[in-house]
């Protein structure tokens, strides 16, 4: 389990913290679960950069439009 200190009485921020922290714990956990061909893990990341790529497009026409 993740261990964050509590500095000048800032709860919030602490909170926050361990939450960045367990969010990367969960996701590597993940990442970690199965193996995968190198093959099929080049696939997924291009498969990935491709949503991120289409996801930006739209962002920027949608934002261009207004």
């Amino acid at each position: 389990m993740a261990r964050v200190t509590v500095k000048n009485k800032d709860l919030a921020f602490a909170m926050k913290i361990f939450g960045h922290i367990s969010f990367e714990t969960r996701k590597d956990m993940k990442k970690h679960e199965y193996y995968l061909r190198p093959g099929l893990k080049a696939k997924l990341k291009s498969k990935e950069a491709q949503r991120a790529k289409q996801k930006q497009k739209k962002f920027l026409t949608e934002k261009a439009a207004v």
